[in-house]
């Protein structure tokens, strides 16, 4: 049940703070926050650091309602949000780390993710290289192909 909160939860807020003349461009965000979670998320979980737990919709051994709810829809939300001023990217990066690191640290308190080798604040570090990688992809190929 988890799953599907936290699936229901991302799409309302995608549909309440989306911007529909810019989706097209910034689907690229939630295309790569699929990819870039699939590869991490397998590979972690691969290596004993982790485990999804009561999978009620496997995708590759995730959680699918969380790689196509949260992951896929605040990848794109994040896109469409990045700031111009570098300040502000910062904070915008360390916002979106923190609410991902908040949520995993949930999901192993409400015990649909099982830590044995890592922490939650490993998972604030991962988020942040992520988006720090989605704003140089949101400046350097969306906002330049603008």
């Amino acid at each position: 049940m988890p799953w599907v909160i936290i699936f229901i939860m991302s799409w309302l807020l995608f549909f309440i703070f989306i911007d529909y003349s810019r989706l097209k461009d910034n689907i690229a965000g939630g295309v790569l926050s699929i990819g870039l979670a699939t590869i991490v998320d397998s590979g972690a979980q691969h290596l004993q650091l982790y485990k999804f737990c009561n999978l009620i919709i496997p995708w590759i051994g995730l959680p699918a309602p969380y790689i196509f709810g949260p992951i896929f829809t605040m990848g794109i939300l994040f896109i469409q949000f990045v700031p111009c001023n570098k300040w502000l990217q910062f904070l915008h990066i360390l916002i979106f780390a923190l609410i991902f690191a908040a949520v995993d640290y949930l999901t192993v308190l409400v015990q649909v993710a099982k830590y044995f080798h890592w922490h939650w604040l490993a998972s604030f570090f991962f988020n942040t290289v992520t988006f720090a990688g989605l704003t140089w992809v949101t400046i350097k190929f969306i906002w330049e192909k603008e």
